[in-house]
């Protein structure tokens, strides 16, 4: 059964300034033991969160209605560029096609995500965002480090087991 992840409490709190931010933190993550408090392990979150990335850049297949894109214009873009975004959002199927990852490891969804950065970091151009439309290059990394901050908020690295002494 899926969670509602609304209804989430304990996510970290996050805010990234920079990928380096993100990276560092996906990397502090990557090697530990992680609990995932939403739908998606490590790895699909990662794997979600450079796809995401390589989009912005290559452009998407797809496209809102117009009716979706003309509201969340109106009521989501600035709070999606500057958050924090709202957990909890249904993306349509043919994004869920492209933007849900099946299982992968960590460590390779890890790869994909700072090859997505250095992509982002070097490429200027960006493809028109398929909800928001056309974005300057500080509204897309802005949107990407609060898309980040949502979606790496559900991973909760596991505390490591306390040694016990014997009190003998």
């Amino acid at each position: 059964m899926a969670i509602d992840t609304k209804k989430v409490f304990a996510r970290r709190p996050l805010r990234y300034d920079s990928y380096q931010d993100l990276v560092n933190d996906a990397e502090r993550l990557a090697a530990c033991d992680v609990r995932s408090l939403g739908n998606w392990s490590p790895g699909q979150t990662l794997g979600h969160l450079a796809r995401a990335m390589e989009l912005s850049i290559d452009g998407a297949d797809f496209k809102a209605s117009w009716l979706v894109r003309l509201a969340a214009r109106i009521f989501y873009r600035q709070r999606c560029i500057s958050g924090p975004m709202p957990p909890g959002i249904r993306l349509p199927r043919e994004a869920q096609a492209l933007l849900v990852p099946e299982e992968v490891d960590v460590q390779t969804a890890l790869a994909e995500l700072r090859l997505a950065v250095l992509r982002l970091q070097h490429d200027t151009e960006r493809a028109p965002h398929p909800v928001f439309g056309e974005m300057s290059l500080d509204e897309w990394d802005s949107f990407h480090l609060r898309h980040a901050e949502l979606h790496m908020s559900f991973l909760v690295a596991q505390a490591a087991p306390m040694a016990v002494e014997a009190a003998f």
